[in-house]
């Protein structure tokens, strides 16, 4: 047997040969405990993005003819730090792969290996994989008696949704997911798919990248995909090598909602990234796919859904089972042993103030940040801060056809994207409280209408009501700083309200919010005058 560390250019030149790869291929078929995150259609891929973040690292065992009986791939972080499992914050399981019938003498190898070559950093393996063999551990730490103490094996609870075909048949059937599929089908045509074919997953990424940057950025200020140029390639490379398994709700032909899962083929589908369009958030299509794919993934007899350890509330709505996986850690000294026990037992106890508080994360950062969404809801808009005094006013356009102006824009309505191209430099607001108050507002079924001008998003006005009795009210105009021609600005009014007559012809519609006299004259060429926006609604309302 021949145990080898190798790292840098030295890994791809051996672990991606045809020969290697093969080999590894089938070590993996084989080893109980594999997962998505060890399949060499992971890892080279993962290895080739990132190799200007992260140094390879892998400890390979053959045995004298030549054949492959132990893998452990790593990645060396660019300080030199810290040791993971290859794919990092992208693999949900690191660990090593060896034959069923092997003993523990290639992981006990790999570990002193590491410590002897790589002193100065620490080895996180987060998470092993359920099955993984640990029963050589405290052995291995009677034997290597100076660090013993630095070793630690945190265990973490994880929950899990066994796929039952009549279970999860009953979980789609339930009163309030048909309920949402009903309201859903009034917005459009609702569909349920797997995205199996390529060109299919590349029409629709953009729009799962959006939906999960916006959410993210939203709640917890951070943008996964725009952040990180690699990220989006990884996720292409994967699902190209058929390691991906990727859902969608769609409603009138739009992504409301999806899954991309790593699959860990006839063993599990992991729960990655989960998305939705917040202007359907009032008919919870994330929840809905997820009840959908427990009875598509049935029908492909899988007998897992893996919901990943994390402690979120919608994991536990849907778990049906929980085991533990483990947290393996081998510390380059006492002081780093320290100084993460110290972070541990903080971050502990500030989950447990935020649970006895009734926070949840993105509560707890907003208050950090200073995120208030009343703040974009009450203030003048772009428009104002670049106009002295604005008068707050209502004007009504009466129900009927819309007057026709030459040039009217067609805006786009509730786009992602274009929200995502916010320009906080010299705005009233950041640019995470910008989303974060979008997010609130469609999710009260508000819709906005937006334009984008030189990749800045330059146009934006908010509408609202529409059911019967209620009339549409415009508010909320953002105008970018630098968007300075009135013409312009009318022509988006103009755009908006035909679109809005247009999918409400008998309804009024107001625009309420401060104005400056410039702002008032374009109101008044789209055939707005003014108003008293509660007499008008409660008239209304007593007509009906």
């Amino acid at each position: 047997m021949t145990l080898r560390l190798l790292t840098g250019d030295a890994v791809l030149a051996h672990i991606a040969t045809p020969r290697f790869v093969t080999a590894w291929r089938a070590l993996h078929a084989i080893c109980p405990w594999a997962s998505a995150c060890q399949h060499a259609d992971f890892v080279l891929p993962w290895y080739g993005l990132y190799a200007g973040l992260f140094v390879p690292v892998v400890v390979v065992q053959e045995a004298d003819d030549g054949a492959l009986v132990g893998l452990l791939p790593l990645a060396l972080d660019e300080k030199g730090q810290r040791v993971t499992g290859a794919g990092e914050r992208h693999a949900e399981y690191q660990g090593w792969l060896q034959p069923p019938d092997a003993d523990a003498s290639f992981i006990t190898g790999a570990l002193r290996a590491i410590r002897e070559h790589l002193p100065r950093a620490d080895l996180v393996l987060r998470y092993l994989p359920a099955g993984t063999p640990l029963s050589w551990l405290n052995a291995w730490r009677a034997e290597t008696r100076g660090t013993r103490r630095w070793v630690t094996l945190r265990t973490v609870r994880r929950p899990l949704m066994q796929i039952d075909t009549v279970a999860m048949t009953r979980q789609r059937n339930k009163k309030n997911h048909r309920q949402n599929v009903n309201r859903l089908g009034r917005l459009g045509a609702v569909r349920f798919e797997q995205v199996t074919e390529h060109e299919h997953f590349l029409r629709v990424v953009d729009a799962i990248c959006d939906q999960y940057d916006f959410r993210q950025a939203a709640l917890y200020r951070d943008r996964p995909f725009a952040l990180d140029a690699a990220k989006k390639r990884f996720y292409i490379a994967l699902h190209r090598q058929g390691l991906l398994h990727v859902t969608v709700l769609t409603v009138g032909g739009e992504v409301a909602a999806s899954h991309i899962g790593l699959l860990s083929a006839g063993r599990a589908v992991h729960l990655g990234i989960n998305t939705y369009h917040p202007a359907t958030s009032a008919h919870s299509p994330g929840n809905l796919l997820l009840a959908m794919l427990g009875v598509h993934l049935a029908t492909q007899q899988m007998p897992l859904l893996d919901l990943t350890p994390g402690g979120d509330g919608y994991k536990e709505h849907f778990a049906t089972a929980h085991d533990q996986v483990s947290v393996l850690t081998i510390h380059r000294d006492l002081r780093s042993l320290l100084l993460t026990a110290a972070r541990q037992c903080l971050a502990q106890a500030a989950r447990a103030l935020a649970v006895w508080a009734g926070w949840r994360r993105h509560d707890v950062l907003a208050i950090v940040h200073g995120i208030r969404p009343q703040r974009w809801a009450s203030a003048a808009a772009g428009w104002s801060l670049r106009r002295a005094r604005p008068e707050a006013i209502s004007r009504i356009l009466r129900p009927g056809p819309s007057r026709e102006i030459a040039g009217a824009l067609l805006p786009s309505r509730d786009s992602l994207p274009d929200v995502l191209q916010f320009d906080a430099d010299g705005a009233a607001w950041g640019y995470c409280a910008f989303l974060n108050t979008a997010m609130k507002r469609m999710e009260r079924s508000e819709h906005f209408y937006s334009l984008v001008q030189d990749n800045r998003l330059a146009l934006l006005c908010w509408v609202s009501g529409g059911t019967a009795g209620v009339a549409m009210v415009l508010s909320g105009l953002y105008v970018h700083r630098q968007c300075t021609q009135s013409d312009l600005v009318e022509a988006f009014i103009a755009g908006v309200v035909q679109d809005v007559r247009r999918r409400d012809p008998h309804s009024a519609i107001y625009y309420q919010g401060s104005v400056s006299a410039e702002l008032d004259e374009n109101l008044a060429r789209c055939g707005f005058s003014p108003a008293n926006l509660q007499q008008e609604q409660s008239a209304c309302m007593q007509a009906h």
